[in-house]
């Protein structure tokens, strides 16, 4: 079940379709997205949130698939993020710089009855802004004095 069902949800990720990734979601169903500070809750809002992705990040991104367990009632699945910073997130107050951004992370939740009820995002926000040249690179910083 558990690689089956990721990398289908994955795929609704990957084709930019918040209504494809909300159908995996529980109703009550809560994403908090710790490198974002932001807790999601309900299925309507965890649309709104795929949405943002596309609107105000990136017009690209995909997810990889990495290693995936789970039992039925939980999961944990590693992907990493791909993509362009090519859309400004007003959101967050970062503007678009046009580079590329390869990111790993996981993600770890909860099932019931199928449905997505938690999933808590784990991934390096540093290592992103960094990459995308939001934010210098401890060498960087350590030989530029910024």
């Amino acid at each position: 079940m558990a690689a089956d069902w990721a990398q289908a949800y994955l795929d609704a990720w990957n084709a930019h379709d918040s209504a494809a990734v909300t159908s995996f979601w529980a109703d009550d169903g809560v994403y908090p997205d710790f490198a974002l500070g932001e807790r999601v809750e309900g299925a309507a809002a965890v649309r709104a949130f795929v949405d943002a992705m596309e609107t105000g990040f990136s017009s690209d991104y995909r997810f990889e698939p990495g290693t995936v367990v789970g039992d039925g009632e939980g999961y944990a699945l590693e992907w990493t993020m791909v993509g362009t910073n090519d859309r400004a997130d007003h959101e967050h107050g970062l503007p678009a710089t046009g580079r590329s951004y390869r990111v790993p992370g996981v993600s770890v939740g909860r099932v019931r009855d199928g449905r997505i009820v938690e999933n808590r995002d784990y991934w390096n926000l540093a290592d992103y802004l960094q990459q995308v040249g939001l934010m210098p690179s401890p060498e960087d910083a350590v030989t530029t004095g910024g």
